[in-house]
């Protein structure tokens, strides 16, 4: 749950009178690792010593990419099918762009560059959101400040460095936690403190520039991040470690708070798994299978009609 504590804010509870998905689907793949969610693509990074990574595609088809003995830290999939994967084989490091077939489209050397999260933008573009190791010991963060993140344009070139590691606290090893990537802004969930549970979510415009902070401090298992919609609505779903309650947390700028939202059952919901447009997208897997329901937003006149793939 969120530390009210360390927030210090007043949190307000918002009903979610919506009961009915707009639409649901079923991904037979399998579940270890879970699979990430982005442009209605489901990915599982290999297992460690794993040689591939496993794409479930929006009309079903299963893709499978080989990676070879390099290790992959991270994915991304645009919204025409493009794979961008962050991998590590000391001393070298970088992104490799494919197509779904596996074949190679070009790579990108980051140098000592670790692209922890990796996102596309709307103009086919890639962000990335990571750490540096240190030049003289590359098991080791840099001591040296570096930017934490960086734009690549469709052709793999560096075309811009922003988020020097120095305006977070020094602390935790720093590996970052989830970037997003919207019309007009980049959302990145970032490590923020000395404790697991110290967090804050930052938003740049797409030139870099700053558009503002929020602490996030949680003390919360089977978090996946905060996920932002194209309307640019940041929400976060986090099960508290004690009793296991779920709730899921949408961000309010004005005040600075994030406010609870009061799901109306749990189990028809699931978990908080990814957003799709202006709809969040929620999980469950009772039977092993990964079930995903779409939602509007709390609020929203979005129809409820179902629709079912």
């Amino acid at each position: 749950m969120f530390r009210a504590a360390a927030l210090l804010a007043v949190f307000t509870s918002l009903a979610w009178t919506q009961t009915d998905p707009v639409r649901q689907t079923t991904a037979a793949m399998i579940l270890a690792p879970l699979p990430e969610f982005r442009n209605r693509y489901l990915y599982s990074l290999p297992m460690p010593g794993g040689s591939a990574l496993s794409v479930f595609a929006p009309d079903g088809k299963i893709h499978t990419i080989l990676i070879g003995h390099r290790d992959a830290m991270s994915a991304a999939v645009d919204a025409d099918g493009t794979l961008a994967i962050g991998w590590v084989e000391l001393p070298k490091i970088g992104i490799d762009i494919r197509h779904l077939d596996g074949s190679l489209i070009h790579s990108i050397d980051t140098g000592r560059y670790m692209p922890s999260h990796l996102a596309f933008g709307r103009d086919h573009s890639l962000w990335s959101f990571g750490w540096q190791r240190d030049a003289d010991d590359l098991y080791k963060a840099d001591k040296q400040d570096y930017s934490t993140v960086r734009h690549y344009s469709t052709d793999g070139k560096p075309s811009g460095a922003f988020m020097p590691r120095s305006q977070f606290p020094a602390g935790l090893l720093f590996q970052a936690s989830h970037i997003s990537v919207t019309a007009d802004r980049v959302g990145l969930d970032a490590d923020s403190g000395t404790h697991h549970w110290q967090r804050e979510w930052v938003e740049l415009d797409l030139s870099g520039d700053l558009i503002g902070r929020w602490r996030q401090d949680r003390d919360a298992d089977f978090v996946r991040g905060v996920f932002l919609t194209d309307d640019d609505e940041a929400y976060v779903g986090l099960t508290n470690p004690k009793d296991e309650s779920y709730t899921v947390w949408k961000l309010d700028r004005a005040t600075r708070n994030w406010d609870k939202i009061t799901l109306p059952d749990t189990k028809q919901f699931g978990w908080l798994y990814g957003v799709d447009g202006d709809q969040l997208v929620f999980a469950n897997w009772p039977d092993g299978q990964l079930h995903l329901s779409w939602f509007a937003q709390p609020g929203s006149s979005l129809s409820a009609s179902k629709a079912h793939n």
